[in-house]
């Protein structure tokens, strides 16, 4: 196996290959409280993000540990002290932060990388000289003889091209940020103390790169690899269908699991679409989660869907000429296969993306984590999820932030963009405002910590009657 990140140049995420990928940060919004029209938006949201991103992406749905020794810091101030006591304000405090410390309160963070692809040279030589070394590169790799290339600078400065048409494209239907370096320190070295604790960072970390002079005379980047490596090094060992990994925070114990094939036919709103996020969000544990999706083109999904039709047409006819004629789901086959090449002949002609979706579980302890793998299997319900011997460092390794869209395709199935909008990645439970004092939790098994902030209203310009309405208030 190859670690999946060679280098990173801002947002612009460098493979071991030729794979380039942006990286950026997407807000969540606070699902449960929205009324059933406003939740049927955001499903046309996403709909439309995967019918224009016109590229592979991938999504990884991530949990930070509430960080509870910051919380004395921040609501310290907000104490008017013509009216109370510093001392006394300060011990009221502290009985939270010893609460919220003993809950070990966890918020989901969304993350995206989509494809790149640079422009290639303006001159014809130069395009058709890039398509001959590709081509003996890719050689190479096949025959275990490939070395690493230098980046070039040329091709750097094509790529921000590229990102910014992809950051632009992006934006016009999520809220979306370029994420930072330090994102992806957190990213990278979380992955080995997974359900553990949360790790321990590197405020001088940057990836480093020597500029070179390459053979046309021109600057080119030969990125330190172990820079980026060494944040996700820890020693991994396969046992019992799971993964022991000795991090320097502690002894992780994982499992990975791959989701199986999704209900054709599922009611949205509710748990059965919703799959990356009600079934998570009513543990009280975090689950992390990768969805890898390989953007096909509306031609070339038309064209396998009519493979697929065949297909369903022939096991239909061999089954009726047998003793028991043909099963329900060889018919049931033959009827979505129609559909689905109905609706990608439609006006709008949408794209297919074929994904692949895997959870990460992590624990201190063996026994643990099995009681929460049960946990996690009851809310799946009826959803299958895979446990693959052989797989699990591979699946580790695809929950990595990584520009190729990862390794693994065992598992992977045909989503129309409307099932991948229901999936509904972008929700959780927050209310209230991101700061200030302590009030409660909300319900469910993601017990969400809820702040209130005198100041925020007046700060970013908001009504002065509070930051919640009466409907989120139902939750604590």
């Amino acid at each position: 196996m190859r670690f999946p990140l060679r280098y990173a140049y801002g947002n612009v995420l460098f493979g071991p290959g030729e794979e380039r990928a942006a990286l950026y940060r997407l807000e969540t919004v606070s699902y449960p409280f929205l009324p059933e029209r406003e939740k049927e938006l955001w499903l046309q949201r996403l709909a439309r993000f995967a019918f224009a991103v016109e590229a592979d992406f991938s999504l990884w749905r991530v949990n930070r540990t509430y960080a509870g020794e910051s919380y004395l810091a921040q609501a310290e101030g907000l104490l008017d002290e013509r009216y109370g006591a510093r001392a006394g304000w300060t011990t009221f405090l502290e009985g939270h932060e010893e609460h919220l410390a003993e809950r070990r309160a966890h918020l989901p963070e969304l993350y995206l990388a989509v494809s790149l692809k640079a422009a290639p040279p303006a001159k014809l030589g130069a395009s058709v000289m890039q398509g001959v070394d590709r081509a003996r590169r890719r050689l190479e790799g096949l025959l275990g003889v490939a070395a690493r290339e230098p980046i070039a600078r040329a091709e750097l400065e094509r790529l921000l091209v590229a990102e910014e048409r992809t950051m632009q494209r992006v934006s016009q239907t999520l809220a979306v940020r370029r994420a930072s370096i330090e994102e992806l320190q957190w990213l990278l070295r979380r992955g080995p103390c997974r359900g553990v604790s949360e790790p321990a960072l590197d405020a001088n970390w940057r990836p480093n790169a020597l500029v070179v002079e390459g053979e046309d005379g021109e600057s080119h980047y030969e990125p330190l690899e172990t820079d980026v490596a060494r944040l996700a090094n820890a020693p991994v060992l396969e046992e019992d269908r799971g993964l022991v990994v000795d991090a320097e925070e502690g002894r992780s114990h994982q499992a990975l699991f791959c989701l199986g094939a999704l209900p054709e036919v599922a009611t949205f709103p509710g748990g059965r679409a919703e799959l990356l996020f009600a079934p998570l969000e009513a543990l009280d544990f975090p689950v992390d989660v990768a969805l890898h999706a390989k953007w096909i083109a509306n031609r070339t999904a038309v064209t396998q869907v009519r493979r697929k039709i065949t297909e369903a047409d022939n096991i239909y006819a061999d089954q009726e000429e047998g003793h028991h004629g043909a099963t329900w789901q060889a018919e049931e086959n033959r009827v979505l296969a129609r559909e689905l090449d109905l609706n990608l002949q439609g006006e709008a002609r949408p794209p297919l993306i074929k994904a692949t979706i895997s959870l990460a579980l992590g624990a201190p302890s063996a026994e643990e984590l099995e009681e929460r793998i049960e946990l996690l299997k009851g809310q799946y319900g009826t959803v299958e999820l895979h446990r693959p011997l052989g797989l699990q460092p591979r699946l580790f390794l695809d929950h990595l932030p990584r520009p190729d869209g990862g390794e693994v395709e065992d598992y992977a199935d045909y989503l129309t963009i409307e099932q991948f909008g229901a999936l509904m990645p972008v929700g959780d439970h927050r209310v209230g405002a991101e700061g200030g004092v302590y009030l409660g939790e909300t319900t469910g098994g993601a017990a969400t910590p809820v702040f209130f902030d005198v100041t925020q209203a007046s700060r970013e310009g908001r009504p002065p009657t509070g930051q919640m309405d009466f409907e989120e208030l139902g939750a604590l």
